[in-house]
């Protein structure tokens, strides 16, 4: 607490009533008055300082914001990226089922036009080369026989011109 001076407004002693109140009046004039004065003499280190502070709080609140924005996206991006995935899988079920379904119904016009199946022209294939094996054995088998009758008539005719010629004959 502060000491009691003796000044102008008490005498040798302790002040009287009136005198103590305007007395700490006074006092407490002199200590706002102080106050005052240092905080003019301080106040542009003070408000640096607080700038620095505004400053550092701003840097930190930017890079918390910054991180926050960044989760934000990038779990959009995951949601926006799962969305377009799923929207795929069922585009390409459904471009599936519908190549399923224009091909069903062009076999189906095909066959009420009397178009064979891709099984029975198959099963045609299949016959028709059998057949061509079978009439290349038969056609091999019927060259083999023509030549030895041809080459019997040789030997025959060889032979009677022979006999005629010795006149061993009728």
């Amino acid at each position: 607490m502060a000491a009691k001076k003796k000044g102008k407004l008490g005498g040798s002693g302790k002040p009287r009533g009136d005198l103590n109140l305007l007395y700490s009046a006074h006092q407490i004039w002199l200590a706002g008055l102080g106050a005052m004065s240092r905080a003019q003499a301080g106040a542009p280190k003070i408000f640096d300082e607080l700038m620095q502070e505004g400053s550092k709080l701003q840097g930190s609140a930017l890079d918390a914001a910054q991180k926050v924005v960044m989760q934000a996206f990038q779990g959009a991006q995951k949601t926006v990226n799962q969305r377009v995935d799923t929207v795929k899988e069922q585009a390409s079920e459904t471009w599936d089922n519908l190549e399923k379904i224009f091909q069903s119904r062009v076999q189906r016009a095909m066959h009420q036009l009397g178009m064979p199946t891709a099984e029975e022209i198959t099963a045609l294939t299949r016959k028709v080369n059998d057949l061509t094996h079978s009439v290349d054995r038969l056609a091999k088998a019927g060259a083999a026989k023509k030549k030895r009758p041809a080459a019997r008539k040789k030997a025959t005719a060889r032979r009677s011109k022979g006999k005629t010629a010795t006149g061993g004959g009728a």
